[in-house]
């Protein structure tokens, strides 16, 4: 598959975009031809020693997928906490109905619109869930408190004498070694996750930015209604997405130091 660039920030960008959705840059109409073979053969080998510089300097950049993942907890956190107050708010209002304090004509309208909030951000939730991938530092952790696990039932099973000293030793240093081991890699990954940290809000000050500059070119007649709508659709949910990352990685954060 063709991979297409911007020109001026080298961010990827879909076929017939009109802009640049990473810098706001007006893209040229024939980025999207395809080239011809010939100049493709001349080309080849300088683009891919610059994909392979590029991909070595960016080896340790947080990736789309780190982003969805983190998006996709931060905001399914946000969902609870709005479905938790939602029912919450119907269990009032009913109790307040019994009691005389609100008139059942007045609660039924408001129960309405919540029951009918609640529903919409059930299926939100539901879509979420499928984007949901795993972040590699609560993994290594999983596989931490396994093998700590397992160091705790070996030593069970020596206060028992159901196993020899030699397969007990044997045994204790592997589990002490995947222990080690995880807890290097945890610590290789926060350093990684404070860099995605900085990254992220860089990123969002940057998408922000874009989305201002997307209004001035439909203000100054520049971009159609129809068109600024859409271009600003996919960034206000992108940058959605990267606000959720952001909070939800600087809780993690906090919560693993």
């Amino acid at each position: 598959m063709v991979e297409y660039r911007c020109p001026i920030c080298g961010k990827p960008v879909l076929p017939n975009f009109k802009f640049c959705k990473s810098c706001g840059a007006r893209l040229p109409k024939d980025i999207f031809k395809e080239k011809k073979q010939e100049s493709q053969d001349i080309h080849s080998s300088t683009l891919q020693d610059d994909f392979s510089s590029s991909t070595s300097s960016e080896s340790e950049a947080i990736n789309s997928e780190i982003v969805q993942a983190l998006a996709v907890k931060g905001r399914m956190l946000i969902i609870d906490k709005e479905m938790e107050e939602i029912l919450e708010e119907i269990e009032n209002l009913e109790e307040r109905v019994k009691v005389g304090l609100v008139p059942k004509e007045d609660a039924i309208g408001r129960v309405d619109e919540l029951n009918k909030r609640f529903v919409e951000i059930k299926i939100e939730k539901k879509k979420l869930s499928k984007r949901g991938a795993p972040i590699p530092v609560f993994e290594l952790m999983e596989k931490k408190e396994l093998a700590r696990d397992r160091l705790s039932k070996l030593e069970g099973l020596k206060k028992e004498k159901s196993i020899s000293q030699k397969t007990y030793e044997k045994m204790e240093r592997e589990y002490k070694s995947s222990i080690a081991d995880s807890e290097r890699q945890i610590t290789q990954e926060l350093i990684k996750m404070e860099n995605w940290k900085d990254q992220l809000k860089k990123d969002l000050a940057y998408k922000r930015e874009t989305l201002e500059t997307l209004f001035v070119r439909k203000s100054t007649g520049e971009l159609s209604e129809e068109e600024y709508n859409k271009e600003r659709d996919d960034l206000t949910e992108d940058i959605k997405d990267w606000e959720a990352a952001y909070e939800e990685l600087t809780k993690t954060l906090k919560k693993l130091k």
